[in-house]
């Protein structure tokens, strides 16, 4: 399934976010609502169910973040490149010692943006204060 707009309506999307990321100051950008991801990339697949967010940076990004069994969807229904297709691996689905953030968070803080300012969607029923803890 191809994405509902063009390339260019998505790269024209991701720029107004950008703005509005470097008026407050902001280095990235965690997005975990389904429709707001929806709305930046056309990723369409019924996966809000567990956890999984994208991620916004000021140049290399966007980068969708969720299960691997859903990677292949993120490839299919979006323009993303393969290395903006982040997954975690399965056997962290579920758990109650661990949570994919804490994977996800690795893999943020090992591409630069340990530093990083970092705002995120505070009001997204899918990013929960569990999701922000790790």
């Amino acid at each position: 399934m191809a994405p509902a707009f063009s390339k260019s309506e998505y790269e024209s999307r991701l720029a107004r976010v950008r703005a509005e990321m470097a008026a407050r100051g902001l280095d990235a950008l965690v997005i975990g609502d389904a429709d707001n991801i929806n709305w930046l990339t056309g990723y369409d697949a019924w996966s809000f169910y567990t956890p999984q967010m994208m991620l916004v940076d000021m140049h290399d990004g966007p980068f969708w973040m969720g299960r691997l069994m859903d990677a292949g969807a993120a490839s299919f229904t979006t323009y993303l490149t393969p290395a903006q297709v982040v997954p975690y691996p399965e056997n962290l689905v579920q758990r109650t010692d661990t949570h994919p953030m804490a994977y996800l968070a690795e893999w943020m803080a090992g591409h630069g943006f340990a530093k990083a300012r970092i705002g995120y969607e505070s009001d997204s029923y899918f990013f929960t204060p569990r999701a922000f803890a790790a």
